[in-house]
Order: C-alpha cells, then sequence, then structure tokens
C-alpha cells in the first residue's frame, strides 16, 4: 500500500525525470485507487502588457497506483476525469488480452468510452440506407462504445498493421446494408451495420444476440459471439469458421 508520503516522492522522481538541477514540486490528488499527479508548474511573471501565452501547454499528467506504485502517464485533464478513466479502467482489467488492448487503447478506445453524438448523427445522415434495418441494443451499445475507432491487424509475422484493417461505423465512408439484408434472409437472423474490413472488401454485422458476422465476396463468416470476442479476433487475425458451418 502506497502512502501519500511514498506517492509524493515516486511523483517528484516522475516529473524530475529527464531534467537536471532538483526535483520540481508536485501536487498530488489521491482518491480510491491511487494518486494524480502533476508539476507545480511556475507562475509566467507579471508584466504591464498583455498576459504572455503560458510556456507550455497540455502539461501531461500521471496516476501511481495505491497498489502497487505503478505508474502511468496520462493526458492533461482534470484530476477528477483521469481519476474516473482510471478506475474504468481498472474495472475493466481482464477483459481484452494485452495486445488486444494496446492496440484498442492506441486507436482511442477506452473504458467507459461515450461516441453517441457521432452514431446519431451517422444514424440520421444513412437515415436512408439503414431504413428496414432495426438497430437492436446490442448493436447500438457496441457502436457508441467502439464506433469510429480503426483497428489494425496483426499480419502471419506478427507485425501490427500486416493483416485487414478493420472500421467501425460512423466511418469516413458510406455505409453498405445490401449485404446485410441477404444475410437476413439467407439465415433469418436480422443484422444490422458494424463497420467495414479491408479483406474483400467485406462487411461487418451484428446481431440482437450480439454476433459478429464478416459478409465477404467468397462467403460469409462467423467472427464471435459478442463483440468483445470479435474485436479480439479481428485484432489478432486467423481463420474464421463460415457461416453456414457454424449452429449459433
Amino acid at each position: 500500500m502506497i502512502s501519500r508520503d511514498e506517492a509524493l516522492v515516486i511523483a517528484r522522481q516522475w516529473a524530475g525525470a529527464g531534467r537536471s538541477g532538483p526535483a520540481p514540486e508536485v501536487f498530488l490528488h489521491e482518491f480510491d485507487l491511487g494518486y494524480v499527479a502533476w508539476r507545480a508548474e511556475p507562475a509566467p511573471p507579471a508584466t504591464d502588457g498583455p498576459p504572455a501565452p503560458p510556456p507550455a501547454t497540455g502539461y501531461p499528467r500521471a496516476v501511481i497506483d495505491r497498489e502497487t506504485g505503478e505508474v502511468s502517464q496520462w493526458p492533461s485533464l482534470p484530476e477528477k476525469t483521469i481519476a474516473e478513466r482510471y478506475a474504468q479502467r481498472h474495472a475493466a482489467e481482464g477483459r481484452f488480452p494485452p495486445d488486444v488492448r494496446h492496440v484498442l487503447e492506441a486507436a482511442g478506445w477506452f473504458p467507459g468510452r461515450d461516441h453517441t453524438t457521432a452514431v446519431e448523427h451517422w444514424m440520421v445522415r444513412f437515415a436512408d440506407d439503414l431504413a428496414g434495418l432495426e438497430c437492436p441494443p446490442v448493436a447500438r451499445a457496441a457502436l457508441v462504445e467502439f464506433g469510429g475507432l480503426r483497428l489494425p491487424q496483426f499480419g502471419r509475422s506478427g507485425r501490427l498493421g500486416g493483416g485487414f484493417t478493420s472500421y467501425l461505423h460512423p466511418t469516413r465512408g458510406g455505409v453498405e446494408t445490401e449485404s446485410a439484408r441477404i444475410f437476413a434472409e439467407e439465415y433469418d437472423n436480422p443484422v444490422y451495420p458494424l463497420g467495414n474490413n479491408e479483406d474483400g472488401p467485406s462487411e461487418l454485422v451484428v446481431d440482437a444476440q450480439g454476433r459478429v458476422f464478416m459478409l465477404h465476396w467468397v462467403d460469409d463468416f462467423f467472427v464471435g459471439a459478442d463483440i468483445d470476442s470479435a474485436i479480439v479476433k479481428l485484432i489478432r487475425g486467423g481463420p474464421m469458421p463460415e457461416a453456414s458451418d457454424r449452429d449459433w
């Protein structure tokens, strides 16, 4: 268990890394899981003229974990916002494997991410294309949490970006729904657009149970039983069973 005094020592070491001279002063915001730390930057000197801009903006902040003392760096956000996001991330530990989580976070995902406004705008913009396709709650939840993300895939060599990238709606382009309508009729299983993938290219869709499919020109494939397992598969790559061969 890291005490406040111990956290202060760690924070000063973090703030002084790569700097010469005495360790800079820091501020600490204590919360249940640890401490948010940031440098106490000196105030600019007073002048008679208009106020000068700050010497820098976007000073990074750090979180010191109360249990382990581990330091993680965070963007320049209000300390209470960082504490909330850290708690969300802590609660979501184990949801995704480390390699997949790294890709998601690099793409802009974090636990509690809410893309509602962009998703609603996308639905209105493409209302004619989406007409007749019901958006089940699980599909909407997936779009709200992951919408707009660009997810590169590990290639066969293990290099990130060496495979086929997935794009989750709302994407920069439009939306293709013909494949979803054909799939729904063929399998008597209505689906809703989730995104697209460079392989083919192909469409990603999700049904009311949260199962994700890839509609490729070669065949339709089963990606995952839920959005989380589908994201793991899309990022890690690998073979997928044909939708026609799987008893969902």
